[in-house]
This record gives structure tokens, C-alpha cells and sequence, in this order.
């Protein structure tokens, strides 16, 4: 696979792509995680082509490269600000009678005791936040998948440094990475259909992703949304 920058000039700012030449039917476009613009495209495609598909997305690319920088500037989880299905909460804290947290679409209410520490407060709240949410999104793959008659495997969630999530068929396990709780529930989604579908091909084959594809078209804008 052979890759090489050059720069086009926008009418409005100049757009600077990776291009990758390889066997592709069409013109492909990403954005990478450090959001530099990558193109894929097949070695018949002429250059101009490629320069008028990529100015034409110059829009696309300039949202999605000031999301990822806006991102790339926050923390998932500080005691100012949480991270929840990708947007960013300021934390307002106020004493009460019981512990409780809840959450708009600007804000995260914690109300805890005056015995309490909120900051523990906030993570048994995001214990329990994952094991539902993780669960709810899990049936309803399982549900989805059901011409497969794949049984409810059981569902942990735990810290996990390399991986968003990881599947065990021995012992008809998912185990899903505490931290997914802090991203767009689309990726959730794809993660755990992603498990899922290690039931049926224990590989990263081609016959994986048709599954995946079948059942999700748009996953690959999915994967896209972490940075």
C-alpha cells in the first residue's frame, strides 16, 4: 500500500489529504483519530478526480476535524466535567438526604450526603449506568441476531486497556470496557454487535464484516467516532 500527501486549494481554505492508492471500487474518505484527512482510491482514478471529491467533502472534513479537536481537549472524567455517551457535562454538586446523580444534556446533578465522597458518588453511578445501558444494548443485539440462535451470553464490564471489548465463547462471555460508557452510543453499539458476532465467526474475516455490515451498514462511520 503506498501512500502520499499533497495539498489542494479549497475556494474557501486549503485541504491537506493523505491520499493511499489501492484496489478500491469507489473514491473512500476518513478521518483519522489524530483527524488528518485520509483518501483511498483506486490507481485509474485521475488525481483531478480525486482533488474535486475531496473539495467537495470540505464541509464534512471541517465539522468533523473541529469535533475531534473539541474532544481531543477534554477529559473523559475530572471533578468539573464528565464525559457521557460523547458529550461533554459540567458537574454540579449540591448536598442532600441521599445520594443521588442524574443528567441533562449540559449538566450532571450530584446530589450526595455530607458523609459522602462525590466522587464515589459519580463512579457507582457510572457502575450502574454501564451495566444497564451495556445489557439493554446487548438484548436487543441478541434479539437482532436471533436467525443465528445465539444464546444471552453473560455481560461484564471492567477496566480494559487495549480493548473497547472482548468476546470468550468457552465460557458464553462478553467483557465490555468500562469506559465506552463516555462515548456516542452508536459506538456502543457497534462494539458490542462487534462481540456478538465473534459467536458466529471467531475471526476478523471477510464473512465477519459482511455480518457486521448486514446488520449495521454504517459501521465503519461508527468506528470513526472515538478518537
Amino acid at each position: 500500500m503506498d501512500g502520499n500527501k499533497k495539498v489542494i486549494q479549497c475556494k474557501k481554505y486549503p485541504i491537506t489529504y493523505t491520499l493511499v492508492i489501492k484496489q478500491v471500487k469507489n473514491i473512500n474518505m476518513r478521518i483519522s483519530t489524530k483527524g488528518e484527512v485520509i483518501v483511498s482510491a483506486n490507481p485509474f482514478v485521475s488525481l483531478d478526480k480525486i482533488d474535486d471529491f475531496v473539495s467537495s467533502k470540505a464541509s464534512w472534513i471541517a465539522k468533523h476535524q473541529k469535533s475531534m479537536e473539541e474532544r481531543s481537549h477534554c477529559t473523559v472524567f475530572d471533578e468539573n466535567q464528565l464525559m457521557l455517551f460523547g458529550n461533554s457535562l459540567k458537574i454540579k454538586y449540591m448536598t442532600g438526604k441521599y445520594n443521588h446523580v442524574s443528567y441533562d444534556d449540559k449538566y450532571l446533578y450530584v446530589q450526595y450526603r455530607t458523609n459522602s465522597d462525590p466522587q464515589k458518588v459519580i463512579h457507582q453511578f457510572i457502575d450502574k449506568l454501564c451495566k444497564d445501558v451495556f445489557s439493554d444494548v446487548a438484548m436487543l443485539t441478541c434479539r437482532s441476531l436471533s436467525d443465528y440462535h445465539i444464546a444471552y451470553p453473560q455481560i461484564k464490564v471492567r477496566d480494559m486497556k487495549s480493548r473497547w471489548g472482548s468476546c470468550t465463547p468457552a465460557k458464553q462471555s462478553i467483557t465490555l470496557n468500562r469506559k465506552l460508557i463516555h462515548y456516542p452510543l452508536e459506538f456502543i453499539e457497534y462494539v458490542i454487535l462487534h462481540e456478538f458476532v465473534h459467536f458466529i465467526q471467531p475471526n476478523h474475516s471477510k464473512a465477519f464484516y459482511h455480518i457486521i455490515e448486514n446488520y449495521m451498514p454504517d459501521y465503519k462511520k461508527r468506528m470513526e467516532l472515538v478518537s
